[in-house]
C-alpha cells in the first residue's frame, strides 16, 4: 500500500471519529474489524503468504478456510476463545470445536497457551457446573460430595473438543518447519485434557485435499476429534 494511499485512509478515519462524541476504543476497533472482514470476504483485501500470517489476519484465514470446508464457524466470546465450530449434519461425533488461534516466531507452543484453551473448554462447556450438579442438568448430591468424580446422570450438558491452531515459526515454508509443534514435556498435558494441536501449514494442507474430494470435510472433522495431541497430514489417498 503506498504511503499516499495509507494517509488517506487514517484521514478518513479521523474525520468520522472526530464527528462521533469519544467513542470507545473497543467499539471502534470491533466495527473496524468487522468491516475489514467483509473486504476480506468480498476479496478487496489479500493477507498475505499463509506462512507469514499472525495475529488477526491468520484468525480470518483460519475463518475463512473453515467455511470454505463447509463449516459453521462464529467469533467465540469476547476477550475469550477466537471461535466455535458447531457440527455439521449427519457428521459424527456431533460434538462442537472450541478454536483458539496462536502464531509465533518460535517453533513450539507455550504452556500457557494450552493451559488458556483448557480453560476456553472448561468454561464454555459448563463443567464446573457439571462437578458441582452432575452431568445433564439439576442438582446431584453425589457429583456435590465428590467434585464431580461419581455423578447420577451420563450425559455432560455441552462438551466441546479443545483445538489450537498455530502458526510458527512465522516466515519459515511450511515443509521446513519441525515436524511437530509441540514441546515434549507437554504431551502429557495435551494428551490428559484431549485437546487437538493443528499446525496451520496442515489446516492449509487439508484445504487443498478438500479441493479434490469435498468428502475431506467430513475426514477432516473426525480426526480432529479422534485426535489428542498433534494432528498431522493423512497418508490416505484422495479419490
Amino acid at each position: 500500500m503506498k504511503a499516499e494511499e495509507t494517509n488517506k485512509l487514517r484521514m478518513a478515519i479521523r474525520t468520522v471519529i472526530e464527528r462521533m462524541h469519544q467513542p470507545y476504543l473497543d467499539d471502534i476497533q470491533k466495527a473496524m474489524s468487522d468491516e475489514i472482514a467483509a473486504l476480506r470476504t468480498a476479496g478487496l483485501i489479500s493477507l498475505g503468504e499463509d506462512k507469514n500470517l499472525a495475529d488477526f489476519s491468520l484468525e480470518l484465514r483460519v475463518n475463512e478456510v473453515f467455511k470454505i470446508m463447509g463449516f459453521s464457524i462464529q467469533r467465540g466470546r469476547s476477550g475469550m476463545e477466537d471461535y466455535v465450530v458447531v457440527p455439521m449434519e449427519r457428521t459424527e461425533p456431533q460434538r462442537p470445536l472450541v478454536i483458539e488461534v496462536k502464531s509465533s516466531r518460535k517453533p513450539n507452543i507455550g504452556r500457557d497457551e494450552l493451559r488458556q484453551i483448557d480453560d476456553w473448554v472448561f468454561d464454555l462447556s459448563g463443567e464446573e457446573l457439571a462437578r458441582k450438579h452432575g452431568l445433564g442438568g439439576g442438582r446431584d448430591t453425589r457429583a456435590l460430595m465428590t467434585n464431580g468424580q461419581f455423578v447420577s446422570r451420563k450425559f455432560h450438558p455441552t462438551p466441546h473438543k479443545g483445538v489450537l491452531i498455530f502458526n510458527g515459526p512465522i516466515g519459515i515454508p511450511f515443509n521446513e518447519r519441525g515436524a511437530s509443534c509441540l514441546n515434549k514435556n507437554d504431551e502429557d498435558f495435551v494428551r490428559k485434557r484431549n485437546l487437538c494441536i493443528i499446525p496451520f501449514g496442515v489446516l492449509v494442507w487439508y484445504l487443498g485435499r478438500f479441493f479434490i474430494n469435498a468428502n475431506v470435510a467430513t475426514e477432516f472433522w473426525t480426526l480432529i476429534h479422534s485426535t489428542a495431541g498433534v494432528l498431522v497430514e493423512s497418508k490416505e489417498p484422495v479419490t
